[in-house]
């Protein structure tokens, strides 16, 4: 793991050159914009969908937008014949999203909790982001092995999100009223991300 923190800052330096830090911001900002036109009785539901939606799309199309430019340009060809194991290389996509993803956390908070008195446990509502980009990084990762082009790598998450993030969603905001609806949803991967940030939502 010596490797590690230059792995790390390098894939950090292209994130800010490839615009991906800026991308998830102007995300963030309209999430913000959303919460902003919501009444405040729906906004501790709405935070967490709006917060469960971008961990579960964002890190894995963000990795998968850094993959394909490093392909383009050259760095991961490099990067596969330098003296480097493979878990340094993905241990070190896992962390740069996490930051993307505590960034549009700390957007997020500030403004519902400042401005529109929003409550959660913050401990609990951190380890809960990191679980859930750390999980997507993986699965963007995943997604994108094999794929020839970006599209492809959508085309495969829209697979990903029909077959997995939207019955959640559907879940989550009780259009289906069905235990076993619910049930079978608890082997999807995001039913565990949307249950540790309800869990650390306080019911004011």
């Amino acid at each position: 793991m010596a490797k590690l923190p230059a792995l790390i800052q390098g894939d950090l330096q292209r994130m800010k050159k490839y615009n991906i830090f800026a991308g998830g911001t102007i995300v963030a900002l309209l999430w913000v914009a959303t919460m902003h036109f919501i009444d405040r009785a729906l906004l501790d539901a709405l935070f967490v969908t709006l917060l469960f939606v971008d961990l579960v799309s964002m890190p894995a199309i963000l990795v998968a937008v850094s993959l394909f430019y490093e392909k383009h340009e050259g760095t991961l060809q490099a990067m596969l014949v330098s003296p480097i194991r493979y878990s340094e290389y993905v241990g070190s996509k896992v962390f740069a999203n996490a930051l993307s993803a505590l960034l549009t956390l700390t957007i997020l908070y500030a403004y519902a909790h400042f401005i529109r008195g929003f409550q959660a446990n913050l401990i609990l509502l951190t380890a809960a982001v990191l679980l859930a980009s750390g999980f997507h990084t993986l699965v963007g990762l995943l997604l994108a092995y094999g794929a020839r082009d970006f599209t492809g790598v959508l085309m495969r998450y829209m697979v990903y999100a029909f077959g997995f993030m939207i019955p959640v969603l559907i879940d989550h905001t009780g259009l289906v009223d069905s235990d076993l609806f619910t049930l079978i949803l608890s082997a999807c991967p995001p039913r565990a991300v949307v249950v540790l940030l309800d869990s650390s939502v306080e019911k004011l």
